[in-house]
């Protein structure tokens, strides 16, 4: 298994040690034969902010942007495993104290405030998740 997640891209702009890359974002299902007779078939343009390894790039130009696949992973505790773990556990603790609507209410306010701080360290995760950026064979 790669230890790297790569994406094609187009050079956007360049900062001093950032440079940002524009990417199209598909759906799971852009690559099939039918998509052109699907609506659920989408795509969207997405720039991400990407560090250089002392490269020099034009604007314009064709790169892959790198990101290690365990960063991959630690984004998807952060966003989806963590917040589920919390909320059954929630749900359980709760299920004999409260009614089923309060019990609810309780874990929609937990997932409110475990986003809201994820936003609050949103600096902090920055530099957590960083993309790297070579040059394209």
């Amino acid at each position: 298994m790669s230890k790297n997640i790569t994406h094609e891209g187009v050079v956007v702009k360049i900062d001093r040690q950032d440079v940002h890359v524009l990417i199209v974002q598909h759906s799971a299902c852009a690559g099939c034969h039918a998509k052109g007779a699907c609506t659920a078939s989408d795509s969207k343009d997405k720039i991400i902010v990407a560090k250089n390894r002392g490269e020099v790039f034009q604007i314009g130009e064709r790169v892959l942007l790198v990101g290690s696949n365990s960063m991959a992973w630690s984004a998807l505790t952060y966003a989806f495993i963590l917040p589920l773990i919390l909320s059954i556990a929630l749900l359980f603790v709760l299920s004999g104290m409260v009614s089923e609507a309060m019990s609810c209410l309780c874990v929609l306010a937990l997932l409110a405030i475990y986003y809201f701080v994820l936003f609050l360290f949103r600096n902090k995760l920055e530099t957590k998740f960083v993309f790297y950026i070579e040059k394209q064979l």
